[in-house]
């Protein structure tokens, strides 16, 4: 029955349409990303642009994974007291997101990821990620829970 309603949703007018939206989305960004890449190399040269797109990203991950560091550290630290770690794992949902950006190739896409690394941007994405699969987050925290860290 479950499959069956699944298969059902899949028909309503609402998620086709969402799903179209997504998908010219999902087109639009590497044509928008081509199209910056061209016109700049004109004025900066193709090589530079490219190693330049390639160290933004490069160094937004290694941005990004210094604070899932410090945050796997605060994690280890709260789940060792017994205390659930809900903000850390929003922390975390917001760099994962972060890091997704920053290493798609592109200006834009890098753009976004670094301001996915300011806590305020990283927090709201984390709240509205973690809100949806806070379920299985506190089914996570439990097992950590069991073999301590």
């Amino acid at each position: 029955m479950l499959e069956t309603n699944f298969f059902l949703k899949l028909f309503r007018k609402g998620f086709i349409i969402k799903l179209l939206l997504l998908t010219l989305l999902y087109m639009l960004l590497p044509l928008t990303e081509i199209f910056i890449i061209m016109y700049m190399s004109d004025f900066f040269g193709q090589f530079f642009l490219l190693g330049l797109a390639a160290s933004t990203g490069l160094l937004g991950v290694l941005i990004a994974l210094l604070q899932v560091n410090k945050t796997v550290a605060s994690l280890k630290e709260k789940i060792s007291k017994g205390e659930y770690p809900g903000k850390e794992f929003i922390i975390l949902c917001g760099i994962l997101v972060s890091s997704l950006l920053l290493i798609t190739p592109g200006f834009i896409t890098d753009l976004l990821g670094f301001f996915m690394l300011v806590p305020f941007f990283r927090d709201e994405i984390g709240k509205a990620i973690t809100k949806r699969i806070d379920k299985t987050l506190r089914e996570i925290y439990e097992y950590l829970r069991l073999y301590e860290l």
